[in-house]
């Protein structure tokens, strides 16, 4: 039997593979057929350390030469290179602009004082009132990540925000209508959501010729996802020809409502175009209506009581005016869709006649 601690080398430590005979002109022997030649054999011990043997070695090659003198050249040539003119970059043409459709519709920017306001659910019920009400509507949708407006008609968007502002410069009636999604109420619906890839970031810039190019082709154009003072939302405020403050029954959002009214006043938008609507609203709150009046002095426009149908309109990518058809909530947001219709002049062809004249065309 084998010892336990005897290795593979001390079977062979007498036979090493370079060793030769005493005798001169004899061969040197040779390992076993299995153990190749110039193979370094380990000791493996469990008593104590044994230095491993190995097969004698060449002469060790001299180092390569640094790798950085292999890119001196290179180095150089590209300073030669940078120092060479350059011919100036070619500049992409100008495309023509057409002449700007004259804006003839209205513009209302729905603004949200806090989240959960309930200011998108307002905008798409206030655009589809108007639709049924035989005006051409688009609602277009500011909130450039994560806008809902889409979501709650359940409408898959056909193109982006950002691209048709580049384009709003080209764009007649027809071309414009094949680039946005259309609802069931006849609302057409313009958003950046789904093509956050397509941001661009001259978009404030372009804004405006793109909302006065909608407001050629439509009597209403309707804006939501408004709820702060960047630049996207400054280019839709400044334009807006009616701005709906919506606010909730709670101090926060009554005190963001002080700051945003001071900041519209501050760049010069005008009270009269700014209309209080209080939202959610439910009887015998603690911050009534009295109180919101005092706190921002200004009288409340419309009020859109608290509904439960509204989660059910919003779950279903229903409008909310059909959901609750019947209920009294339909009548507050006819109130909301009030506000932004175009007050039209008495004309003058027919002025108004009171007892003495109808009875001056012969009534009796």
């Amino acid at each position: 039997m084998a010892h336990p601690h005897r290795t593979l080398r001390d079977d062979y430590q007498d036979e090493p593979a370079t060793r030769v005979d005493q005798k001169k002109g004899s061969a040197p022997r040779r390992l076993p057929a299995f153990l190749p030649t110039e193979t370094v054999m380990p000791t493996v011990s469990y008593r104590a350390p044994v230095a491993a043997t190995t097969a004698p070695v060449a002469a060790p090659k001299p180092p390569p030469a640094p790798v950085q003198q292999k890119f001196v050249p290179v180095i150089e040539e590209c300073s030669v290179i940078e120092q060479l003119p350059r011919a100036p970059r070619a500049t992409p043409p100008e495309q023509p602009v057409s002449a700007p459709v004259a804006a003839r519709g209205e513009l209302t920017v729905v603004f949200g004082c806090r989240g959960g306001a309930g200011s998108t659910t307002l905008a798409i019920n206030t655009a589809a009132m108007l639709a049924r009400g035989g005006k051409s509507v688009c609602l277009v949708d500011l909130e450039l990540q994560l806008g809902d407006v889409c979501v709650a008609l359940d409408l898959e968007p056909q193109t982006s925000l950002s691209a048709v502002a580049r384009e709003a410069h080209a764009l007649d009636a027809a071309s414009l209508r094949r680039r946005l999604v259309q609802h069931g109420s006849g609302v057409c619906a313009l958003t950046q959501a789904g093509h956050v890839d397509d941001l661009d970031p001259a978009l404030p810039a372009r804004l405006p010729l793109l909302l006065d190019t909608l407001r050629g082709h439509f009597d209403h154009v309707v804006v939501d996802g408004v709820r702060d003072f960047g630049d996207v939302s400054l280019a839709a405020l400044e334009q807006a020809t009616r701005i709906l403050v919506v606010v909730t029954q709670d101090v926060p959002s009554v005190r963001r409502a002080a700051r945003a009214l001071s900041l519209l006043g501050r760049l010069g938008i005008a009270d009269a175009r700014c209309s209080l609507v209080v939202n959610r609203a439910v009887r015998r709150a603690v911050v009534d209506d009295a109180a919101i009046e005092r706190a921002l002095g200004m009288k409340i426009a419309a009020r859109v009581r608290e509904d439960g149908r509204v989660a059910e309109a919003l779950d279903a990518g229903a409008l909310l005016v059909d959901v609750a058809r019947s209920r009294p909530i339909a009548n507050d947001l006819a109130e909301v869709a009030a506000l932004c219709k175009v007050k039209e002049a008495p004309r003058a062809s027919e002025p108004r006649r009171g007892l003495f004249g109808w009875l001056k065309k012969g009534g009796v």
